[in-house]
C-alpha cells in the first residue's frame, strides 16, 4: 500500500475532526478502490454507510442532530425526527425532517446527512418551538404537543400508522400535556381531526 495514500487519508480524517465521508476521500484523490483497501488493511474503519474513522479510535460519531441544526440554523427539528427524539416511535427515520419558515431561503444542503425541508407558514412555524441541549449545543425542536399536531396534519404523507403509533405512545407518556395539545390543535385548525383519533385511542 502506497504510504502517501495512507498519509493523505489520515490528513482527510484530521481535517474533518476524525470522521470522513467517501466523498471527502475522493475529493482528496483517494479512489473508492483505495478506500476499500485502507479499510481491509485496518487503517480506517467504517462507522456507518459512507462514513469512516481511523481504525482503533474510540471517539463517538458526532451527534447528527447537532450537525443538522448547524446546517439549517433557522430550522426546527420536526415530524418523525422529533417523534424519534422523544422516543414516541419505534421507527428509525432515514432522513432528518427540519421545518423552516415558508418565506425563508432554502439552505444549501450536503449529501450527508440526508435532510428533508418542510416549509411552514407563520402560524404553523412559530408554535411550540423548544430548545434542547445536545452535547453542549443548542438545538431547536418542536415540543411533543406540536410534533403530534404536525403528525396529524401530515398523516397522509408520513403514514397514518406512524401517526397513530406516535399519538398512542404520547397518550401513555408521563410527559403528555393534553390541554396544550388541544390548544395547539385549535390554533392549527386540526382539532376536529385530532379529536377523531383521540376518541379511537383513549
Amino acid at each position: 500500500m502506497n504510504e502517501q495514500i495512507i498519509t493523505t487519508a489520515m490528513q482527510v480524517l484530521e481535517e474533518h475532526h476524525g470522521f470522513a465521508r467517501t466523498k471527502d476521500f475522493i475529493m482528496a484523490g483517494i479512489s473508492p478502490y483505495y478506500i476499500k483497501k485502507l479499510e481491509s488493511i485496518g487503517e480506517i474503519e467504517r462507522v456507518k454507510q459512507g462514513v469512516y474513522r481511523q481504525a482503533g479510535q474510540i471517539n463517538e460519531l458526532p451527534n447528527e442532530m447537532v450537525e443538522v441544526s448547524k446546517l439549517v440554523p433557522k430550522g426546527v427539528i420536526c415530524l418523525l425526527s422529533a417523534l424519534s427524539y422523544y422516543e414516541l416511535t419505534t421507527y428509525n427515520p432515514w432522513e432528518y425532517h427540519v421545518a423552516i419558515h415558508r418565506g425563508g431561503k432554502k439552505p444549501k444542503l450536503p449529501d450527508y446527512p440526508p435532510i428533508k425541508i418542510i416549509y411552514l407558514a407563520d402560524a404553523q412555524f412559530n408554535i411550540g418551538i423548544d430548545e434542547i441541549s445536545i452535547d453542549g449545543s443548542a438545538v431547536k425542536i418542536y415540543d411533543r404537543e406540536k410534533t403530534i399536531c404536525d403528525m396529524v396534519r401530515y398523516r397522509e404523507k408520513i403514514g397514518i400508522d406512524l401517526m397513530k403509533e406516535g399519538l398512542r405512545n404520547y397518550l401513555q407518556s408521563r410527559h403528555k400535556n393534553i390541554t396544550r395539545l388541544v390548544s395547539y390543535a385549535d390554533k392549527l385548525r386540526i382539532r376536529t381531526v385530532l379529536q377523531k383519533y383521540l376518541e379511537v385511542l383513549i
